[in-house]
């Protein structure tokens, strides 16, 4: 039943004047485990709206229960920040001022502006840091926040 609920109301905000106007694209996050948070969302077919024009947040409650997840108290203090640059190119910027602890975290953005309204599941996974265990060093080596995929040859040899 959930679920029938969650694909009627994507049915009909697919369907809905001006939906086309704005979309959210995948998220980079940018902080690790036990760090404050920094991700960003890129937006996409800005089409000529201005940052003050774009209002993200998170999702109410009810929304949460409708997509059957449950709000976390580490998301109280998140903050949304809205770039757009003089070549129509967007981003949403996530930001916390208190450490995430939570190694996974799961939670429902909405964005809204003049003519239309979006909301849309994003899931993190934050990686402890990793350590640099030379003596000569202290650095903190942030992980990679893409997945890069190796070629290999068919034949098992190198291509060298």
């Amino acid at each position: 039943m959930r679920r029938l609920a969650l694909n009627l109301a994507v049915a009909i905000a697919f369907f809905s004047p001006g939906v086309n106007a704005l979309g959210l694209g995948e998220i980079r996050v940018n902080s690790s485990l036990n760090e404050p948070l920094e991700a960003e969302i890129e937006l996409l077919q800005l089409r000529g709206l201005k940052a003050t024009q774009i209002r993200p947040s998170l999702a109410d409650i009810d929304d949460f229960n409708l997509a059957g997840l449950s709000k976390s108290r580490v998301l109280d203090g998140v903050d949304f920040d809205v770039n757009v640059t003089s070549t129509g190119e967007g981003s949403v910027v996530i930001t916390s001022n208190s450490p995430i602890r939570e190694p996974f975290l799961s939670f429902l953005m909405e964005v809204n502006w003049p003519n239309g309204r979006l909301v849309r599941e994003y899931t993190l996974l934050l990686d402890p840091p990793l350590f640099d265990q030379s003596p000569s060093s202290n650095q903190v080596v942030k992980p990679l926040s893409t997945v890069e995929e190796v070629a290999k040859p068919l034949n098992g040899r190198s291509s060298e």
